[in-house]
């Protein structure tokens, strides 16, 4: 059984999704279009609290709409505002910052290439504000980019930073010119770069976040890089622990995505830490 366990450096929650969920929280009833964040735990406690999930329009009770701190297309923005909803924007900054470097590179005359999910909430957001942008998810997507023209790039905010330099060698190989933005926000780099360093060091790895949660997808994916996969566990909640995980393992090591709020890492970590009384070993700004 585990002696020790060491809590990475960078886990959970991200200034931008303690925003969020501080302005839902200030009011004192809200309604939110789409998941506030991706963690389904932390948005059921929400829903606890009368912050609700919406996903029509017509759901909504009152003239107050919550954006989701993943930002929103402007298509539904529009419709919120033709239909007379007072508009609360979480949006985090960091996404926005996204679509004013898009909106640069339109200035020099680049045709826009988002890195990232096609079908993500982020991604469907900053698409929606660039004028005829391409999307690359898989690098075989780079052939639907036209040969020769000039191109700006940008990318989700939690991609992997091998993705991005992977997709920007062979944009530059079939585009006459690109100029690349690297958007991936500094809460995912420090989240991934912090996983990187501590599973070289421990035996097994357990990462907590929503299944539905790209950026801890994302750490668990880097997380093998350094382990085989099958001591590599993307879990939501402790109940889904399993002893034989840690059988002759002495070394435990835990993140969270950006979206995981601390009581459920703890959770895993006492959970865990019964097993075998084993040492904590916390970030040092903890």
């Amino acid at each position: 059984m585990p002696r020790r366990i060491t809590i990475a450096e960078a886990a959970g929650f991200c200034f931008g999704v303690k925003k969020a969920i501080s302005r839902a929280e200030s009011m004192e009833r809200s309604f939110i279009f789409g998941s506030l964040i991706h963690n389904p735990q932390e948005v059921a406690r929400l829903d606890a609290l009368g912050k609700k999930i919406v996903k029509s329009l017509d759901e909504v009770q009152g003239n107050q709409v919550v954006i989701t701190a993943h930002g929103l297309d402007q298509a539904k923005i529009g419709e919120m505002r033709e239909r007379g909803f007072e508009i609360i924007d979480t949006t985090c900054p960091l996404v926005t910052r996204i679509y004013m470097e898009g909106w640069k590179l339109e200035k020099l005359g680049l045709r826009v290439v988002i890195l990232g999910d096609p079908n993500h909430v982020e991604v469907k957001g900053i698409a929606s504000r660039m004028r005829e942008p391409l999307i690359v998810y898989h690098a075989e997507d780079v052939a639907d980019v036209p040969a020769g023209i000039r191109v700006g790039v940008v990318c989700q905010s939690t991609l992997l930073q091998e993705k991005f330099t992977e997709y920007l060698a062979l944009l530059q190989a079939r585009c006459s010119e690109v100029v690349a933005i690297n958007t991936i926000c500094k809460p995912t780099k420090d989240r991934q770069n912090s996983i990187r360093q501590l599973s070289a060091e421990v035996d097994v790895m357990v990462i907590i976040g929503g299944y539905n949660s790209s950026n801890t997808k994302k750490l668990a994916a880097v997380a093998c890089e350094a382990l085989p996969p099958e001591d590599v566990h993307h879990i939501e909640t402790a109940a889904e622990l399993q002893e034989a995980w840690f059988s002759g393992r002495q070394h435990v090591g835990i993140s969270a995505g950006a979206s995981t709020p601390d009581y459920l890492i703890e959770e895993v970590v006492a959970r865990i830490q019964a097993l075998d009384g084993a040492e904590v070993v916390r970030p040092a700004t903890a």
